[in-house]
């Protein structure tokens, strides 16, 4: 074994508890200041991971292409083998940024008519999408995390995916989001909406055959053959020999689905270029269609610059934080880029896509002088569709000393995706394919109708509100940010990128503080409970229609500062950030 793998494996031991340990380890303090680099995920060991190949060695993307696999195994609810997504990097030496598209695609055999001809009810057609092996696009995160590996990195793949296969193997706690998930999908069960006959690995692989976990229980994932010959062979111990007939074997024609084993062998990451604008000094970096987050997140930056020029005439970091007037704004500035971000777009690998327009100064200053400072309007001054949803995701942000960065997001879609795993192999796989706007004029899991330009077509890629996103000042990245929870996703990257820009937040402070959401349909403010109280009352006299959520999103942030790096990792999933 050589010297990089035997440290990295001990950097692993000192942060992954015996089997006798029932507690995880300690979350590293939330303002620690770290010389090296930092790792912000959705769950300690995945920061720990992505930390312990910086240590032996590796660069950011090695970094965050190990804290990817090692989710795989701590977050199979939420991404994993079996989906798909996106990643932002910043390569400070050679002044450049680069985003890998592992975004599933539609099936070979896919059909913009595919669900609606099926037999049985609505409500049945509609499910089709949802759940079972119909509803499963070609999955793409292995063929991404490879490619990035080989093109991008400094360490092999089969040394990166130690830390995975060392969590596998050794089991990891029950914390308290596992159980948080546990309780929703057996209370599905209850409720008849999760058949256990039909999904019955799921059940046994992954909801510890329908117990509720004990204190002292571990989960042992069932990936650790297919991590192991991935490990081995790269992505062909993926997409080519057993893995692969196993997952079209489950998920093809004789189990009522239409992956092939073709399909599996095609698919290849996409090299896009980074959606950029400035603002407030900064270079922001973010990701292109079939992203529909980056996008809006350009267009709401470029109207608060448009706004600051035309309406406030003073910077939007003199407004009161969280006053009835900031949060008025901020909120009509989402309303805007969220009404074009369903009109406008689909993949633009498909179908036109006027990005250029939407990303533009002049565009956002008519946008920014329809904005009333007063109130807010009506539905119809904002746009006519819905934008489509990402429930089962994760985030993490990767930086080091020298401003290299990664922003990266990952998704199944929704929670377990399509309840299909995948039998010796215990791979979730997606249910991307109710992002598609599945059957025209009817919504998709979240009552959401979609527009043409995300209708399902073959080889097509659908809308995804992920949105990593990196800024970038004299050549370094300064802050790198995402989420995970659906549009909110948008909204939450948005925000936390405002307090740490305008508001001069640490990622703790940003992270932490409470936030708003606003998609333009339906007509509800959401906000999160100390909002609430504090402004809900003061925001109905702009119009608005306040209520109260517990919980926006979940977001992982990274900093460069002259004094060193931080990150955090979002409480409401239970993360903790990593560093040294």
């Amino acid at each position: 074994m050589n010297n990089i793998l035997c440290l990295m494996l001990a950097c692993l031991f000192a942060i992954c508890p015996q089997p006798a340990q029932a507690a995880e380890p300690a979350p590293v303090p939330a303002e620690k200041v770290y010389e090296h680099g930092v790792v912000a995920a959705d769950h300690p060991l995945a920061s720990a991971a992505g930390i312990a190949i910086l240590k032996a060695g590796g660069n950011v993307v090695d970094a965050a292409v190990a804290t990817s696999f090692a989710l795989t195994v701590l977050r199979p609810a939420s991404c994993g083998l079996g989906g798909g997504g996106f990643m932002v990097i910043w390569n400070a030496k050679d002044q450049k940024a680069t985003v890998i598209d592992y975004r599933e695609r539609a099936p070979a055999a896919a059909t913009p008519e595919m669900y609606a001809k099926l037999p049985g009810t609505d409500k049945q057609r509609q499910l089709a999408s949802r759940q079972g092996p119909l509803a499963v696009a070609v999955p793409c995160t292995v063929a991404g995390l490879s490619y990035a590996v080989r093109e991008y990195g400094t360490l092999d793949l089969k040394t990166v995916m130690q830390p995975a296969i060392q969590l596998a193997r050794r089991g990891v706690p029950i914390n308290d989001h596992m159980r948080s998930v546990q309780r929703g999908m057996l209370a599905r069960i209850k409720q008849g909406t999760l058949n256990p006959e039909e999904f019955k690995t799921l059940i046994d692989d992954y909801l510890n055959h329908g117990k509720p976990w004990k204190n002292d229980d571990r989960f042992f994932s069932p990936q650790l053959k297919a991590l192991e010959l991935i490990a081995e062979h790269g992505r062909d111990g993926f997409y080519k020999g057993p893995v692969a007939e196993a997952i079209v074997a489950a998920c093809g024609e004789s189990a009522g689905g239409i992956l092939t084993l073709q399909d599996l062998k095609a698919t290849q990451p996409v090299i896009r270029k980074p959606l950029t604008t400035t603002f407030n000094g900064y270079t922001i970096l973010t990701m292109p269609p079939p992203s529909s987050g980056g996008i809006a997140i350009i267009e709401s930056f470029n109207m608060i610059k448009a706004l600051e020029k035309q309406t406030l005439k003073q910077p939007f970091g003199k407004l009161k934080y969280h006053s009835p007037e900031e949060i008025h704004l901020l909120t009509e500035v989402m309303k805007h880029a969220f009404a074009d971000r369903a009109e406008y777009l689909g993949d633009a690998d498909f179908v036109p896509v006027p990005i250029a327009r939407l990303t533009s100064s002049d565009y956002a200053s008519h946008l920014a002088g329809r904005i009333d400072t007063q109130q807010t309007k009506p539905l119809k001054e904002y746009g006519r569709y819905v934008p489509p949803q990402d429930g089962g995701t994760s985030h993490f942000s990767v930086m080091d000393v020298e401003g290299n960065a990664v922003a990266c997001t990952e998704t199944i879609n929704l929670t377990f995706g399509s309840y299909v795993v995948i039998p010796k192999y215990g791979i979730v796989m997606n249910n991307e394919m109710d992002d598609f706007a599945a059957i025209s004029g009817k919504p998709n899991a979240f009552g959401l109708i979609q527009s043409k330009a995300n209708e399902v077509e073959p080889g097509k890629k659908p809308l995804s509100s992920m949105s990593p996103t990196i800024a970038v000042k004299d050549g370094k990245a300064v802050f790198s940010a995402g989420a995970s929870g659906g549009p909110r996703i948008i909204s939450s990257t948005l925000q936390v990128l405002l307090n740490m820009i305008v508001f001069g937040m640490t990622p703790t402070q940003a992270v932490n503080s409470p936030r708003i959401h606003h998609q333009w349909v339906p007509e509800d403010l959401l906000m999160e409970p100390e909002l609430f109280k504090q402004a809900g009352e003061k925001l109905k006299q702009y119009g608005h229609s306040p209520k109260k959520s517990s919980s926006l999103a979940a977001s992982q942030a990274v900093s460069r500062q002259p004094d060193g790096l931080r990150g955090h990792s979002d409480p409401r999933k239970h993360g903790s950030a990593a560093g040294y």
